[in-house]
């Protein structure tokens, strides 16, 4: 007996149907691609805020880099190309090249903003090196004209210093650098007062920035005793029992200062922190 032979069935859709499908498909990805790319787009911007503070690879950054910097850059390699740039500054460095230095420095801290160490050795270079090198340059006979030179370069470091904590506000070390210019180099008290304290309220800053805020009420012309005295006060109200009688601790500094200051302002004996 003779088997029936099995037709296969045919499974495949109407041509109408098929289209539909098709159809369907491409408008679905239509649609999503456009979500996507500005989804994409977005998280890009973010990570570039977060992690470059929004620096972009601008044309004047490029006209400071070689062909093989900005490919790196290109490549996604800013942290390496930073610390090559900075390694190259030190034959600028050694021949007082301050210009090209402050050329160094600026795309250094372009290409790693959120690195607060070349906020923090670029400042220094500026304000320090460079400015003192001008004040003493033996080439320039005028004496105005090198004040006028250091106080430039004392304001590039200094602005240096200020972009780097735009970008990070957190950073103690900028915060007392900072308040050291203001200081030693620009003489304004009360901004370094302010820089002082601002760097000792960040993360793991050690405790003698706040001495340091309310030495600068004493600094030559400022003179002022009653703002001095209200930044010991503070500073002894912040001490816990066991570190004032440890005699090892800033305790016995600050109780100098205030029973100084108690006798030179007068205070009444009943409003003294240490009554006699």
């Amino acid at each position: 007996m003779q088997e029936a032979a099995i037709t296969p069935q045919d499974t495949t859709l109407p041509l109408p149907v098929r289209l539909k499908r098709a159809l369907l498909v491409a408008l679905l990805l239509g649609l999503w691609a456009p979500v996507k790319l500005v989804w994409e787009q977005r998280i890009a911007h973010e990570q570039d805020v977060l992690r470059y503070s929004g620096v972009k690879v601008s044309i004047a950054l490029r006209d400071q880099l070689s062909q093989g910097f900005t490919i790196g850059v290109l490549a996604g390699m800013r942290n390496i190309v930073a610390d090559l740039l900075w390694l190259s500054m030190m034959p600028a460095w050694m021949n007082q090249d301050w210009w090209k230095m402050g050329t160094i420095i600026n795309a250094c801290t372009s290409l790693q903003p959120r690195a607060p160490m070349f906020w923090e050795m670029g400042g220094w270079h500026l304000a320090w090196n460079a400015s003192i090198s001008a004040q003493q340059d033996v080439r320039q006979p005028n004496p105005l004209r090198r004040l006028k030179a250091a106080r430039f370069w004392t304001e590039r470091g200094l602005d240096i210093y200020l972009r780097g904590l735009q970008v990070n506000p957190t950073n103690w070390r900028l915060s007392q650098s900072t308040a050291m210019l203001y200081d030693q180099r620009l003489h304004e008290w009360k901004t370094a007062a302010f820089y002082y304290q601002s760097a000792s309220e960040q993360p793991n800053a050690p405790v003698y920035l706040e001495r340091d805020a309310a030495h600068m009420y004493d600094k030559f012309h400022l003179n002022d005793p009653a703002q001095e005295y209200a930044e010991w006060v503070k500073l002894w109200k912040k001490l816990t029992p066991e570190q004032k009688a440890q005699p090892m601790h800033t305790a016995p500094t600050i109780e100098k200062n205030i029973r100084e200051l108690e006798e030179r302002l007068a205070v009444p004996n009943e409003k003294r922190v240490f009554p006699k």
